[in-house]
């Protein structure tokens, strides 16, 4: 599985028990990108242009703590991609079909489109692409180290 996202708090509460289900499965694997709590800029456009802005540290933070407790807990995530790169979609990948959900360009509250696709289409192949990207271009961090990234990044 392979899930890339700003926080989804809403979809881990809502498939906890799924996800817990599957880390917990021999052969599965789970990788994770997550906004990088240090790149000011990032969380300051991600504040902007969400209704819930001033949450979205916080709701960062506390999937950090989410992924570090399922990799304490159940050995994967074996690390954490952090993007620093402001997202224009969100994805979850499973096997071989993924969910990608769009933002909108404004900060209005609406319900987004998301599609699903399978990975041997033209969209799969671009997700996949673009998920070998981003591994060059984000930070990987070990989930034991997530608590350092969250203290560095809140202001004292």
């Amino acid at each position: 599985m392979v899930l890339y996202f700003i926080h989804s708090r809403r979809w881990r509460e809502n498939h906890d028990a799924a996800i817990k289900a599957f880390v917990g499965r021999a052969g599965t694997t789970l990788e994770v990108f997550l906004p990088d709590l240090e790149d000011h800029e990032l969380m300051f456009s991600l504040g902007k242009h969400f209704e819930d802005g001033p949450l979205i540290p916080a709701l960062v933070a506390d999937a950090y703590r989410y992924f570090a407790r399922l990799a304490r807990d159940f050995g994967k995530p074996v690390h954490i991609w952090l993007f620093g790169r402001y997202p224009t979609y969100s994805f979850y990948k499973f096997d071989d079909r993924a969910v990608i959900a769009l933002y909108s360009n404004s900060s209005a509250k609406k319900e987004l489109p998301a599609f699903e696709i399978t990975t041997d289409c033209f969209l799969g192949e671009f997700l996949a692409a673009d998920t070998e990207d981003l591994k060059k271009e984000c930070r990987k961090r070990a989930p034991q180290n997530l608590e350092a990234v969250i203290g560095n990044a809140t202001p004292t």
